[in-house]
Formats: structure tokens, sequence, C-alpha cells
């Protein structure tokens, strides 16, 4: 069985597509398929979207794969509300409550979540690209395979999240919280964890070349030595991690492999 999913996880054809259910999909993840090329999460789209719903007053409604692009949700009331494959494109979220909200595969590109409240929200590859979460709270969300990249987390809270997978390439994660969050195979190339406390977390495999840090921040201690061997001061108090020349790099130490990947030296 171990075998069976370690190969349907890691096809030869790294183009295969695969549709499964969001429980088939966190257990091929976790075996170490590409969220965002692999799998993809078999939901049900009505082919006419619905418009978007203007204000915060939703109760009632049905927002399953609705479309609510820009929608003005400034401190809705979302609590486990089910928002599976809902597309929130622009919209304003800032101090909404989405606690255990099911956002799995929802669009929130560019979205506004500032202050908002998702702690143990299912982000299950939620779209969260170029979103504003500054100081959201994100404590135990799933967040597997979600696309944060480019996106502002500067400073928020995901304690004990779960971004295995996770695409935060370029995320500004300044002053974020991720002690004990699974950030295995996670990509962070080119973020920024100044001031971050990754206390804790796991780290395996995290693809981490030009990832940016500070002094204040915080590596898990099986990892801090090995950052600091790997980086280089740009700036009085902050320093680069670099990577190999030509050639991955890996390092095994006692948490795990610790992928930094090629880098050509950094130049400011």
């Amino acid at each position: 069985m171990a075998a069976r999913l370690v190969a349907a996880a890691r096809p030869l054809r790294p183009c295969v597509h695969l549709t499964v259910s969001p429980w088939w999909a966190r257990l091929l993840i976790a075996a170490g398929a590409q969220a965002t090329a692999d799998v993809h999460l078999g939901r049900h789209r009505t082919p006419d979207m619905l418009p978007p719903v203007p204000g915060a007053n939703l109760v009632g409604v049905d927002l399953v794969a609705r479309d609510l692009t820009g929608a003005n949700l400034i401190g809705a009331d979302l609590t486990g509300r089910d928002l599976t494959g809902a597309t929130l494109t622009d919209a304003d979220l800032i101090s909404a409550n989405l606690l255990r909200a099911n956002l799995a595969g929802a669009r929130l590109t560019r979205a506004q979540l500032m202050s908002a409240n998702l702690t143990r929200a299912d982000l299950l590859f939620a779209n969260l690209a170029r979103a504003n979460l500054a100081g959201a709270d994100l404590t135990g969300a799933d967040l597997t395979g979600a696309d944060l990249s480019g996106a502002d987390l500067a400073p928020a809270e995901l304690t004990g999240a779960d971004l295995t997978g996770a695409r935060l390439a370029r995320a500004n994660l300044a002053g974020a919280r991720l002690g004990r969050a699974r950030l295995v195979r996670a990509d962070a190339v080119g973020a920024d964890l100044t001031g971050a406390d990754l206390t804790g977390a796991d780290l395996t495999e995290a693809r981490l070349r030009a990832v940016r840090w500070s002094a204040d921040t915080r590596w898990p201690q099986d990892l801090g030595d090995e950052i600091r061997t790997r980086s280089r001061e740009i700036e009085p108090g902050v320093w680069v991690v670099l990577g190999g020349t030509g050639r991955r790099t890996r390092s095994i130490s006692p948490g795990g492999a610790h992928e930094f990947g090629s880098l050509k030296p950094y130049t400011r």
C-alpha cells in the first residue's frame, strides 16, 4: 500500500493530473506529491457562478463555489461556513471571522484579510497569492498545498499551521509566528523571515534559498547552526541563505533533510 501511495504521489510523468477527494489529496501530499502540479481537489463547480453578495449579511446563503469577487465582507461572521471552491479574488475580508471555515480550493488572490480570524480554517490548495494577511490569525490552519506566493503575512500567527507543500516564494513573513508549524517541502524561495519565530517548526526538504533572516529570527534548534553557515550578511544584522553552485545541496540533520537548492551568489 505504501509503495502504491509513493508511486501515485511521484509519478514517472510529472505532468500527470489526479482528481481526488480532500482526504486523499492530503495523503498524497504527505507522500510527496506536488500540490500545484499533480493533485487537484475534486470539487463540483456550477457552470453559472452567482453574482457577488453585497455587504456582510450572508446568513442562509449557499457559499459553495460562489463567485464573491471583490465583495465587501469586512467584519463578516463566517464561522464554520463552507466556502469550498469559492472565488474571493480581491474581496475585502478585513477582520472577518473565518474560524474553522472550509476554504478548500478557494480563490483568494489579492484578498484583503488583515486581522482576519482563520484559526483552524481549512485552506487546502487555496490560492492566496499576493493576499494581504497582515496580523491574521492562522493558528492550526490547514494550508496544505496552498499558494501564498508574494503574500503579506507580516506579522501573522501561524503557530501549529500545516504548510506542507505550500508555495511561499517571495512571501513576507517578517515577524510571523511559525512555532511548531509544518513546512515540509514548502517552497520559501526568496521569502522574508526577518524576526520570524520558527521554534519547533518542521522544515524537512523545505526550499530556503534566498530567504532573508535577521539576528532575531528564531530557527528550529536542529537547523540554526546550518542556516548560519550557509548564509551571507547583506546588511548589518540581516543575512540571506545561499545554496550550492550549480547543484542542489542537501544536508541531513536530526530533523530530516533540508533542501537549500541551487543559487547564484547573491547581489544587492
